[in-house]
């Protein structure tokens, strides 16, 4: 990226983020954006401890590849993509590395090996752990801690977390502190004393101070903003930031601000952030702003000449997995996992009773998006899969639009042995289940959102043993990458 498009980008950041501030009224919300907008301002002053990581994070291109690090054996069981990875993330002179992570290639397995690693050639490090949402996290430190208990973990939590991993948290850990000290001390006066001089467990003091006495910090990227690290001695050996692409460049900027070193890794190919209606109103209103349409960590993966790409995946069925590498990964997806299931791959083909969605509920540029027709479907493909399962199975029925989750959570049915989610395609980034029931909805109208690749391969990419795909063929062949699914599939023509 050029010296004038980054300057604009980070202007038009700015401008959206005090928009922003003058209109939200939740006030945890507010104190997020006020966070994002000291981030950037650091970056404009170059107010960052590394200021060469900095760099590399703006020049992707002037990144020189150094040598990486073998390490003499493995915590967990890697592949040669994912070690690779992991080799080149603990090399000592890099400052910036980039791992790609398509759906189910382990980037959860290669992000808590890295952790692993340096922990065995340091046993001092810090390492901050973040993503933007809490999930990713969660299973981050989890896997950690349970891979080795010399480890010293934290999870700090937002407010309005649950009570997931308390055994890390700041107020479990001051606990456990406060216990140990009564059992090596028998002099109450004394372990009084040492109690009262502990600040309280839930400040901010007290959360920045376990996590520069802790080896691994969990925490989202905008809480990573909540803490003011004033000097090298309190800068992060590594930061590394899971599911990076979904993340916006301020949530990015956050934890970079404080470490030496950082490691992004994510999927260009999967969802980007998301921008409710009320931001996409306000990006509107400010003069060329690309802020909707423009991702620059794409651009970071797409100009780097260094990324590390994990190549195999282990979630798929072999069709499956097939079919998500040939559409969206120019065949270079690996099939790990090594399984044929029969059927894994069907397209439920129907007429329509009437155009979906209705003329008479298109209201301007908001037309109500639903389809009855496939609600009755989807409900007959349920008790069809109910009726012969053996097993409990996890099914995920996944629609573009919002309208069309409230029409099929009303419709859907309990079944014993099905766990059964209805959501979105952003819902479901992340997540897997042993079903995948696609809905198209319309039969009628644009593709733009619709048929967008990164949502579609999001949603059909969530299956580990079978895809249904319930739709008017003769609307959805009219774009070229429905008709490239479709051929992959076995149609069933079924009646309404």
């Amino acid at each position: 990226m050029n010296k004038d498009t980054w300057i604009d980008h980070l202007t038009h950041w700015e401008e959206f983020l005090h928009i922003r501030l003058q209109t939200v009224e939740d006030e945890g919300e507010a104190e997020k954006i006020k966070r994002q907008l000291k981030a950037l301002k650091s970056i404009r002053l170059s107010a960052v401890l590394n200021p060469q990581l900095l760099i590399d994070f703006i020049n992707p291109t002037d990144i020189c590849q150094t040598e990486s690090y073998e390490p003499t054996e493995y915590y967990l069981d890697l592949n040669t993509s994912q070690k690779d990875a992991v080799a080149a993330a603990i090399g000592s002179e890099r400052n910036l590395l980039l791992i790609q992570g398509p759906p189910g290639t382990g980037k959860t397995q290669v992000i808590a090996e890295i952790c692993l690693q340096v922990f065995r050639l340091d046993p001092n490090v810090k390492i901050l752990v973040c993503s933007e949402t809490h999930v990713a996290v969660n299973n981050l430190v989890s896997r950690i801690a349970k891979t080795n208990q010399d480890i010293r973990c934290l999870r700090i939590r937002d407010k309005e977390q649950d009570s997931e991993l308390d055994a890390f948290s700041p107020m479990t850990i001051v606990k456990s502190y406060q216990e140990w000290l009564s059992d090596i001390c028998d002099d109450q006066d004394v372990i009084n004393l040492i109690t009262e001089t502990l600040p309280d467990q839930s400040t901010r003091g007290m959360e920045k101070a376990l996590a520069l006495s802790a080896n691994v910090i969990g925490m989202t990227c905008n809480r990573a903003g909540a803490y003011h690290f004033l000097n090298s001695t309190e800068m992060f050996d590594y930061v590394i930031i899971d599911e990076v692409c979904k993340a916006t460049l301020p949530e990015i900027l956050m934890p970079l601000t404080a470490a030496k070193k950082a490691i992004l890794v994510g999927d260009p190919k999967q969802l980007p952030p998301v921008f409710c209606s009320e931001d996409i109103e306000i990006i509107k209103s400010i003069e060329n702003c690309n802020l909707q349409k423009y991702m620059y960590i794409d651009d970071l993966f797409s100009e780097s000449k260094d990324v590390k790409v994990l190549d195999t995946q282990y979630r798929m069925e072999n069709s499956i997995g097939s079919l998500i590498s040939t559409t969206f990964y120019d065949g270079t997806l690996k099939n790990g996992r090594d399984v044929m299931i029969d059927d894994s791959l069907l397209w439920l083909d129907y007429i329509p009773t009437h155009d979906w969605p209705p003329e008479e509920e298109i209201r301007g540029e908001k037309p109500i998006i639903r389809n009855l027709d496939e609600c009755k479907i989807i409900c007959r493909v349920l008790e069809q899969i109910a009726a012969t399962i053996t097993k409990k199975t996890d099914i995920a029925i996944i629609v573009p639009y919002r309208n069309q989750i409230y029409e099929l959570r009303r419709a859907v049915h309990d079944y014993n042995l099905l766990k059964i989610t209805v959501d979105t395609v952003d819902g479901f980034q992340g997540k897997e289940a042993d079903i995948v029931i696609f809905g198209v909805t319309r039969t009628s109208g644009t593709f733009r959102f619709l048929a967008d690749p990164r949502r579609l391969n999001v949603a059909l990419s969530r299956a580990k043993d079978r895809i249904i795909i319930v739709g008017n063929k003769k609307y959805a062949l009219q774009h070229v990458l429905f008709k490239k699914i479709a051929k992959a599939c076995r149609t069933i023509q079924v009646q309404l």
